[in-house]
């Protein structure tokens, strides 16, 4: 077995912080940042998100090929993050900012247009880093291993974002700036200000103690259109990345709109919507062990499928809690934290594999373009729930506001809305999810046959 040092793990790890918090911040907290702070209506803050993954077609996938490309004597991906972590810090900033414009539709242009900024910043970090799992390590059992320090560190992040952002925003900046309108917007700015350094500092020091193992880049000219028919072509690939895309795009989902169901249909108190998402996240933390343990023992397709129809059941039974059962939602949070963890971290696991399945029929070793696939995905699927979610809304009557997290009185239809799009919309998707990964071909035993047949082919390729 390939062991990689536990200093390794943890300083590999460390380069999901960043993204990570921004991904939580993002989805989470963005939406109802541009629909009650901002005030925008929920159908155009979902059409600015939807306008800036248009621009992702194309460039995680062209940061993708050119790290497999790239010679410098830092290696091929490590250049993409010294150079990147100060921008993308900056550019985080700017998605929580309001400009003193008048017009929603200025508004709109300008979130269009930072969230694209801080989007193509996001890709220049995250995909070297992405590509890094594969490269560091080709041992089956220690890349669930390496995913599951990776997606421990990225929900101790998520965590401590989902805890902490929106109280210091509004609770302790807003409200020592004077509680009203251009106050909070005051202390989301300063709080993003703040964020932007603690998505700066980890790509430093990742930059600074990881060493990639010496390959050769890829001497191939980039051709977008023969590398997507190449890459599609591969089954594995195919059903991980549906996995894959499934899997976010129901965290998403229920992240986007979990604020505005906690505050106006269950009617919890204030703080409480913080404290039950830093419940959620800190036991997929804790049960982030035992989600590698499930892998091991029972392989990742396996671990999988379990988890997400235990996770689909509790999504069922969250949406049954009546308004004023704040003490019934810490009861699923429970549950759902469990389910959380194994939904971000088993993907991971499973799709990093494909790389080997690849290479055997490539002869090529394209971690990067996979990674610049993997990271579209990734946004596509926030981009799909945050814009669904927008529509679904709007069409539902939902009613902004500039006030922050305050209480807004929905129409029973909004609340309706409110309670499908945490329970049964994202229940559904993860059964979908279910059934691909019932066909998803890459088993502890047939990744090991895929290994002994690239160690004959290395071998012949070696002999004069």
């Amino acid at each position: 077995m390939q062991t990689l040092s536990r200093r390794t793990k943890f300083i590999y790890s460390l380069g999901d912080w960043g993204t990570s918090s921004a991904t939580v911040a993002r989805n989470t907290f963005w939406f109802v940042f541009l629909t009650n702070v901002v005030g925008l209506s929920a159908g155009l803050a979902g059409t600015v998100v939807l306008v800036g993954r248009i621009w992702d077609s194309i460039n995680d996938p062209l940061v993708g090929t050119l790290t497999d490309r790239v010679r410098t004597r830092w290696g091929r991906r490590r250049p993409f993050l010294l150079f990147g972590a100060v921008p993308f810090g900056l550019s985080f900033f700017l998605i929580f900012y309001v400009p003193p414009f008048e017009s929603d539709i200025a508004l709109a242009v300008y979130y269009s247009l930072a969230f694209l900024l801080f989007d193509t910043l996001y890709t220049l970090v995250n995909v070297p880093y992405i590509a890094l799992t594969p490269e560091l390590t080709a041992d089956f059992d220690e890349r669930s291993n390496l995913a599951g320090w990776r997606i421990s560190v990225s929900i101790l992040a998520a965590l401590v974002t989902a805890g902490t952002f929106t109280l210091l925003a509004e609770d302790l900046f807003g409200a020592w700036l004077g509680g009203d309108t251009a106050a909070i917007r005051a202390g989301y700015a300063l709080t993003a200000g703040l964020w932007g350094l603690t998505l700066t500092i980890p790509l430093l020091i990742l930059f600074a103690y990881l060493r990639e193992p010496e390959r050769e880049p890829d001497p191939d000219p980039i051709r977008p259109l023969q590398t997507f028919r190449e890459v599609f072509r591969n089954r594995p690939f195919r059903l991980g990345a549906t996995i894959y895309l499934l899997s976010f795009a129901t965290t998403d989902m229920i992240l986007v709109v979990f604020v505005r169901f906690l505050i106006d249909y269950v009617r919890v108190p204030p703080g409480f919507d913080n404290l039950l998402l830093a419940l959620v996240l800190g036991l997929a933390f804790i049960s982030m062990p035992l989600v590698v343990k499930l892998m091991r023992r029972y392989g990742k397709r396996n671990a999988y499928m379990g988890s997400m129809a235990f996770m689909a059941v509790v999504l069922l039974i969250m949406g049954l809690v009546p308004p004023g059962g704040q003490n019934w939602m810490l009861v699923a949070a429970v549950f759902a934290g469990m389910g959380y963890g194994a939904a971000n971290a088993v993907p991971w696991a499973i799709v990093a594999d494909v790389v080997e399945a690849d290479e055997l029929k490539s002869g090529k070793r394209r971690e990067g373009i996979y990674a610049g696939y993997l990271a579209f995905f990734r946004k596509l699927a926030s981009a799909f729930a945050i814009y669904l979610v927008g529509q679904l809304l709007e069409l539902s009557g939902f009613v902004s506001s500039t006030g922050g997290r305050t209480l807004v009185e929905q129409p029973e239809s909004a609340l309706l809305m409110l309670r499908l799009l945490v329970s049964v919309v994202p229940a559904f998707m993860l059964v979908m999810a279910v059934a691909v990964a019932w066909r998803y071909p890459l088993s502890r035993a047939r990744y090991q046959e895929i290994q002994r047949q690239l160690a004959e082919q290395r071998s012949a390729q070696r002999k004069p």
